[in-house]
């Protein structure tokens, strides 16, 4: 392996913790390279992951695994899988990046807001008794202010702010969280 090559100094995070808030606790610093996947034959983006997986190389350290977080300047990649590389001394990461759109997060008691990554997955689901239009955003967990997703938080996205009216059921996956919103 080429130290060389490890060119990006990144920040290692483990998966969410179990706690009350839940947290996102830091592991440590390595240095990495990326190789970004190409642009042609992309798939169209449907939520906060990248539609393809980012290839990452670091020198070997225990304990890095699936559902970790790698921080890279301002981007944030969630990692797929591990392998050892060619020699004992590198391991070769498949992550997927966060691509969403910067966003704010204003809790309905707080007193500031937040930037948090975010993505409008659908809009227009009409929902309700008076069928009225929902719109579904995905959103960054680890950006958060705890406890999110409750009933009259707001998100400012492209300019248009989304009264939170719930999450989505099942959509927690320790990572991103998708809420119904009212314009």
């Amino acid at each position: 392996m080429q130290a060389g090559k490890l060119k990006d100094r990144v920040t290692l995070y483990s998966p969410r913790t179990g706690t009350n808030p839940p947290t996102w606790p830091k592991v440590g610093k390595a240095w990495a390279g990326f190789a970004e996947p190409k642009s042609a034959g992309r798939a169209e983006q449907t939520g906060l992951r990248a539609s393809d997986s980012t290839f990452v190389r670091m020198r070997y350290r225990p304990g890095v695994s699936h559902g970790q977080l790698i921080q890279r300047d301002g981007d944030w990649y969630i990692i797929e899988s591990v392998e050892p590389g060619q020699s004992r001394s590198e391991l070769i990461i498949s992550a997927r990046r966060i691509i969403g759109e910067g966003a704010t997060y204003h809790q309905k008691d707080g007193a500031e807001d937040i930037p948090v990554l975010a993505f409008l997955t659908r809009e227009n689901i009409y929902v309700g008794p008076m069928n009225e239009p929902r719109h579904q955003i995905e959103l960054f967990q680890p950006q958060l202010p705890y406890p999110w997703g409750r009933r009259g938080d707001a998100v400012t996205l492209n300019g248009a702010s989304y009264i939170v009216d719930g999450v989505v059921e099942g959509s927690d996956d320790g990572i991103t969280l998708r809420i119904m919103g009212t314009l």
